[in-house]
């Protein structure tokens, strides 16, 4: 089973980089912001501290002469601090002696009688002694800005985690990526060699010493596999082959044997009409004649013509029987040739001789659909003029064996459909190359099954085995050539075309 993306190696290590990544990111942004805001409070506490020394250090003379307007410009010193608020100077009695901005003090405030720094909601209090005064020095700071550079910090570090997590997936994958390559690399082709499609040794792989070692102990265990398992392979190729070349032999031999059987019925036939039954009566009637005593001159003659006629027709059947036994002779002899090329079949030779194409197919046509098994199927034959007449160099046996197997077909395809029954043999030649069409208007092959026709044991017939076609594609590529075949769908016949090489008779 293929694994899927996310259950790879490479995906686990990335997921677990990027968690731990993002960890650590969950952890800037809980900490560096919380502790970056505790830095800039501090600081803030610190300068608005060192600011009240100053100005409770310059108070002192206002504090001790009570002198409100001195006091008061020395408070406008706040005016040039962005975030001080208010400013008040006490004296000894705890009443007021000068004040900056006293309308943004709070109400309900509790004013300390010692140094004292301290936080109220968004403001800080800072109340330091007036030198020895005994007056007190009051002064507000808003923190309102500290607000402002918190938010500021986590949308900086927010951003700064983000990109540090992005970076940091990309380069895990890439690392991961270079450090898986080996591991990959043994994977795909250990699939390719479980599926036939790879070479039969892994490749070198480069790497950690762990991945070189694996590499090694998987070499070397598919060559001891390899090695125990050739001999094997080797008897069931050889068994395959056996199966195939006496699958073929049956077959071709078989579509001889029915001609052959078809053959010996007609002499069957011809040998139980056979007039020699004639004679005997013929020879009853002059014994008749010649027991009388009296020899009847017209009877002799209407003897003899009869004699004559019985001759005619003696040496008429004759002939017949001639012509039959030559045909059984030529399908003996085809069945000769088949078992020879079978034997001869890893040689993968093909034996060349002249050949006339139009007799071929005549021959073929004799053997698959002779007039006795023809019935009202229609054959047409056209030979192109370049081959009519003349002889070519090719494997006539061969040529004559797929012919016989796909007019055989064509024949079977026809007398199982409704449509009229035609079958249409064209021979054409195109440079060195001769092209033989079989058409039929049978039932056709479905689409599904055109693309494998010609593979063994395939086939559209209901009582079919599916090695005819399977042979004669075989026999075609023997010959250096192709079998195809084409078909409309069901119903719409199909058109098998033979294209082999051939070579010109050499004079």
């Amino acid at each position: 089973m293929k694994p899927t993306r996310s259950s790879s190696l490479g995906a686990r290590m990335a997921l677990l980089f990027s968690v731990l990544l993002a960890a650590i990111g969950v952890f800037m942004l809980a900490f560096f912001p919380a502790r970056m805001a505790s830095q800039a409070q501090a600081d803030a506490e610190e300068r608005a501290t060192s600011l009240a020394q100053v100005m409770s250090t310059a108070l002192v003379p206002a504090v001790e002469f009570e002198d409100p307007e001195n006091a008061s410009s020395i408070l406008q010193w706040l005016v040039v601090t962005h975030d001080a608020r208010f400013g008040l100077v006490r004296r000894q009695d705890g009443k007021m002696l000068a004040a900056w901005r006293p309308d943004a003090v709070p109400m309900h405030h509790a004013w300390a009688s010692t140094a004292d720094v301290h936080i109220e909601g968004e403001l800080l209090f800072v109340t330091l002694p007036v030198a020895s005064t005994g007056g007190m020095l009051d002064v507000g700071f808003s923190l309102e800005h500290l607000t402002e550079e918190r938010n500021q910090m986590r949308k900086t570090v927010g951003l700064t985690v983000l990109l540090v997590v992005a970076i940091g997936v990309l380069a895990t994958m890439g690392l991961a990526a270079y450090l898986l390559r080996p591991v990959r690399a043994l994977t795909k082709t250990a699939l390719e060699i479980s599926r036939g499609e790879g070479p039969a040794e892994l490749p070198h792989v480069g790497g950690a010493d762990e991945l070189m070692q694996l590499a090694d102990a998987l070499r070397a265990m598919l060559e001891r596999l390899h090695e125990s398992s050739q001999q094997e392979l080797l008897a069931a190729s050889r068994q395959a082959g056996m199966a195939e070349v006496a699958t073929g032999v049956l077959h071709n031999v078989g579509n001889v044997l029915t001609a052959v059987n078809v053959t010996v019925e007609l002499m069957r036939e011809r040998l139980e009409t056979h007039p020699h039954e004639r004679i005997f009566r013929l020879r009853e009637l002059l014994a008749t004649s010649i027991d009388s005593g009296t020899v009847d001159i017209e009877r002799v003659r209407n003897a003899v013509k009869y004699l004559q006629v019985l001759g005619e027709t003696f040496e008429k059947g004759r002939e017949r029987a001639r012509g039959d036994f030559q045909t059984l002779a030529n399908h003996i002899d085809h069945v000769k040739r088949v078992v020879s090329m079978q034997n001869a079949y890893a040689r993968l030779r093909s034996a060349a001789e002249p050949t006339r194409v139009n007799e071929v197919i005549a021959e073929a046509i004799e053997i698959s659909c002779p007039p006795n098994r023809r019935g009202d199927i229609a054959i047409d034959v056209s030979v192109d003029e370049s081959l009519a007449g003349t002889s070519v160099m090719a494997d006539r046996h061969r040529i004559l064996q797929i012919l016989v197997n796909l007019v055989s077909n064509a024949r079977d395809a026809v007398q199982a459909h409704d449509r009229p029954q035609r079958i249409a043999i064209a021979a054409e030649r195109e440079g060195m190359r001769l092209h033989i069409r079989v058409n039929d208007s049978g039932v056709g092959i479905a689409p599904e099954l055109a693309a494998k026709i010609f593979g063994a044991g395939v086939t559209s017939k209901a009582n079919g085995h599916g090695y005819g076609l399977h042979s004669s594609a075989l026999a075609a590529r023997q010959m250096n050539g192709t079998l195809e075949c084409t078909s409309p769908g069901t119903g719409k016949g199909a058109m098998f075309t033979l294209t082999i090489p051939f070579e010109e008779l050499k004079s």
